[in-house]
């Protein structure tokens, strides 16, 4: 289907867009956004937080509202306002023209922190989530450590989105997480989910292939039909990819 986009769209803002949503509503004032953030009750901020992003999206740059937004929606413990703050954070810009990150981000960073601790599973996942789409070094860089904690987690919603985070972050950044292909080997023996299991054989396939191979030769000697169809996927994935680089290995 089709996407509308009202307004042209600078270039740093569509390096910032995961998402495009239509808004075909009247558009408030900042100031009417403002007010309704700081001084409505939880309902009235999901609203308003729902058109800051929507007009964001669609070519009204919103990002003089953060600082009211960190006051004022970042501290409430409702999980639909936190979800909307993660996809207002997604959207906007981090960084100045210069690349530095912005001083607010400080206060996100700890948000962030909190929440891949917090005692809610949908919490921790959604943020894991997020991670997997920031850019910015230095936002990443602190979080690093809460991040693999969550490889341990007791819940599979938050070890399958730890994996594709840890994925994320290495992939991008690999000076973080030095030994994330060791960790990711060793999650992947240990780990019982099979959506889990393959985030974490995938990230070795795209970034340690040796150990992904040494984990495909362990996995055949074993009774792999109970394995999951995913799962098995991604084994014929990197047996294909061999074939055709390593003839040889064929056999």
């Amino acid at each position: 289907y089709q996407r509308r986009v009202h307004g042209v769209m600078s270039q740093t803002q569509e390096s910032q867009c995961t998402q495009l949503i239509f808004f075909d509503g009247a558009s408030p004032s900042q100031k009417e956004l403002r007010e309704a953030l700081e001084k409505g009750n939880i309902e009235t901020k999901i609203d308003n937080m729902k058109k800051v992003i929507m007009l964001h999206l669609n070519g009204e740059p919103q990002s003089a509202l953060t600082m009211t937004i960190i006051r004022f929606v970042l501290p409430s413990d409702d999980h639909t306002l936190k979800k909307l703050l993660l996809y207002f954070l997604e959207i906007i810009d981090k960084t100045d023209s210069q690349g530095r990150l912005l001083p607010e981000m400080i206060l996100v960073c700890n948000f962030i922190r909190n929440d891949l601790q917090h005692p809610n599973e949908y919490v921790r996942g959604a943020t894991l989530r997020f991670i997997c789409k920031l850019k910015e070094e230095e936002l990443i860089e602190p979080l690093t450590d809460s991040v693999v904690s969550n490889l341990d987690h007791r819940n599979v919603y938050v070890r399958r989105n730890a994996a594709l985070a840890v994925f994320s972050v290495y992939q991008r950044f690999p000076r973080l997480l030095p030994d994330a292909p060791e960790i990711m080997e060793r999650f992947l023996e240990n780990e019982t989910d099979i959506s889990a299991k393959r985030n974490a054989f995938i990230m070795l396939f795209n970034c340690s292939q040796e150990r992904a191979v040494r984990y495909l030769r362990k996995a055949i000697d074993l009774d792999i039909s109970s394995s999951g169809d995913i799962f098995q996927l991604a084994l014929v994935d990197l047996l294909k990819h061999l074939c055709k680089t390593n003839p040889q290995e064929k056999s």
